[in-house]
């Protein structure tokens, strides 16, 4: 187990609670006018699957995935509670050979883009699983913005989190170069929010694939 799935299964038992913000029902709202009902989505990292949940109507399908095995237990056992049956969820990675090229209509890319170093090789994989102009929905934390600095946890205190392995790693990005890094991997930006300002510029965009 490595210690990226060591912290989200640690999260895992609140998850929940602390993930639906004002984003998260902003993120909802936005995002349902993007499927339709013969669409097939991928949703990557999908923790407990909040937002799995919350499109499952709106499409024919949904597979969904997370590093975290306690987050895909909680996810499964609220499949079979509330007896959704479009869903599938599996414990394992983006480059899981089963997730094969032009199979999804659109992929979701929650609150997770920033984990990642090698973060153009983690885009140019969505785009190859993506159907012709397919689509990705992201909503990214902004940490180089500057007006996350005044939040409630600073640049150096995340710098020591990293650095005793408490957090995974984390990547910097101002809501500019997020963009530009989006489509320098084949993908036309549609349209784009800040859904809150502060304690970090949580940032949604919506790309679609043109190669």
């Amino acid at each position: 187990m490595n210690k990226s799935e060591k912290f989200w299964n640690r999260l895992s038992k609140n998850y929940d609670r602390q993930a639906k913000d004002k984003a998260y029902k902003l993120i909802i709202d936005k995002s349902k006018k993007y499927f339709n009902p013969t669409a097939i989505i991928l949703d990557f990292a999908c923790a407990t699957g909040l937002y799995s949940f919350e499109f499952a109507d709106n499409v024919k399908e949904i597979q969904a995935f997370d590093i975290s095995r306690e987050m895909i237990k909680i996810a499964k056992d609220k499949a079979m509670i509330n007896q959704v049956d479009n869903i599938s969820f599996s414990q394992t990675t983006l480059f899981d050979e089963r997730y094969k090229e032009g199979n999804f209509d659109a992929i979701l890319a929650l609150n997770i883009l920033l984990y990642f170093e090698d973060v153009e090789k983690v885009l140019n994989r969505m785009n190859e699983l993506l159907k012709p102009n397919g689509l990705i929905i992201t909503s990214t934390a902004c940490l180089k913005e500057k007006r996350t600095f005044i939040g409630v946890l600073s640049s150096s205190f995340i710098f020591i989190l990293k650095k005793i392995k408490i957090l995974p790693y984390l990547k910097y990005y101002t809501m500019h170069e997020l963009e530009k890094t989006i489509s320098n991997c084949g993908f036309k930006i549609i349209e784009t929010d800040i859904l809150i300002d502060k304690p970090a510029t949580e940032y949604y965009i919506v790309a679609q694939k043109t190669n």
